[in-house]
């Protein structure tokens, strides 16, 4: 019998002071149960900063070939895949190549891994109707800060300016750098 998923409450007050964009939500996320604490903490962190109407988590390691998060119009077409942590650009490129028009975003906690990621995507033939990727890449120490608390009940106050995270986390305030690259990619 498979283990059941882990669900984990996140109330989260956010403020995106460069976007204008401010919401209070709680936010239940499943964690499947060969899911690090640092990957939810990675799509915890995905959902803040690129936080929009309709974004959702996808369903989750259970389900293979579906995004960390995403979103759809009202048409339900693919807008957005939001992909977190580890990620091939061939995979990529292959899913990006059935949803023409999709950004995709992925959210990394490793330089080192960003670096392969987009020396990947500089050689990888990508679909021209598909915009350039986006990643994004999270201070190692505050996701490693933040993936420490295992609480399945947290209460996070989350402010982005600029290039920055400030998270205060039931009283304890945590910050970190995130940095953005638009990979070079190679018409197909």
């Amino acid at each position: 019998m498979a283990l059941a998923p882990t669900r984990l409450e996140y109330r989260i007050t956010l403020s995106q002071v460069d976007r204008a964009r401010d919401a209070t939500e709680t936010v239940i996320v499943a964690r499947h149960p060969s899911e690090t604490q640092e990957h939810v903490t990675l799509r915890l962190l995905a959902w803040c900063l690129l936080h929009e109407d309709n974004l959702a988590f996808g369903p989750g390691l259970s389900v293979p070939d579906t995004a960390d998060l995403w979103t759809h119009d009202a048409t339900g077409r693919l807008t957005a895949w939001i992909e977190c942590g580890t990620a091939s650009a061939e995979k990529l490129r292959k899913t990006m190549a059935h949803h023409s028009g999709a950004q995709l975003h992925v959210v990394m906690g490793d330089e080192k891994a960003t670096r392969e990621l987009l020396a990947d995507f500089a050689a990888e033939r990508w679909p021209r109707s598909c915009p350039a990727p986006e990643i994004w890449t999270i201070d190692r120490a505050l996701v490693t800060a933040l993936a420490a608390r295992e609480e399945r009940r947290q209460k996070w106050a989350v402010t982005i300016v600029g290039d920055h995270f400030y998270i205060d986390v039931d009283g304890r305030t945590l910050n970190g750098a995130v940095t953005r690259a638009t990979a070079e990619k190679s018409a197909s």
